[in-house]
C-alpha cells in the first residue's frame, strides 16, 4: 500500500515484532537511533516509513547492513529542494504526544557565503522501535528545534505486529 498524503509518501508491510516496551507512562518508549545512509532525493516535503526492506530501498541508496524490520522501521524526513549547497538535516528525537508521532528535526542553513549556487535535497534517516508505533492510522510531523518552524506532517498507516512465524 502506497497512498501519498499531505506529502507524505507512506509505505508500510506487515511484519512481525515483539511486544512495545512501556515507559514509566505507560506509553510505548521509542528509540530513534541514526543510521549511516544517503537519502533518495525529493523534490518536495515528505516523512516516509518503511516496514520492510523492499520499501526502504525506495527511500535510500542503500539499506544499512544489520536493520531487523521486524523490529525497527526505517523513518526519513526531507525537506524538498533546497537553492544551493550547504543545507543539511539531522533527525533529534522521535515522541507519540495525544496519539501523534511526533518528529523534532534540526535544519542547518549554509554558513558563510550560502553554499555553491546548485539544488540540493536535504533529508536525513533513522531506525526507530517500530513495536513501540501503535497500529492503524497514526498522525506524523516534523518540527525544527532550532527555529520551531513547522516542517511537514501527514499520516502512516502501521500494520499490526504478528507474534510467530
Amino acid at each position: 500500500m502506497r497512498p501519498l498524503a499531505l506529502a507524505l509518501l507512506l509505505v508500510a508491510c506487515a511484519a512481525p515484532g515483539p511486544p512495545a516496551s512501556a515507559s514509566a507512562s505507560g506509553l510505548p518508549r521509542l528509540v530513534l537511533r541514526d543510521v549511516e545512509v544517503e537519502p533518495l532525493e525529493r523534490p518536495v516535503a515528505a516523512i516516509a516509513i518503511a516496514f520492510d526492506a523492499a520499501t526502504g530501498a525506495e527511500l535510500v541508496a542503500a539499506l544499512p547492513e544489520g536493520v531487523d524490520f521486524a523490529t525497527q522501521a526505517l523513518v526519513c524526513v526531507y525537506l524538498g529542494e533546497r537553492p544551493t549547497s550547504g543545507w543539511r538535516l539531522d533527525l533529534d528525537s522521535a515522541s507519540l504526544v495525544d496519539g501523534e508521532l511526533q518528529i523534532l528535526a534540526r535544519e542547518n542553513t549554509p554558513r558563510g557565503d550560502g553554499g555553491e549556487p546548485q539544488p540540493t535535497y536535504p533529508a536525513d534517516c533513522a531506525l526507530l522501535n517500530r513495536e513501540a508505533l501503535p497500529a492503524g492510522e497514526l498522525a506524523v510531523r516534523a518540527d525544527d528545534t532550532i527555529s520551531d518552524e513547522f516542517i511537514v506532517s501527514g499520516s502512516v498507516v502501521v500494520p499490526e505486529s504478528r507474534d510467530g512465524p
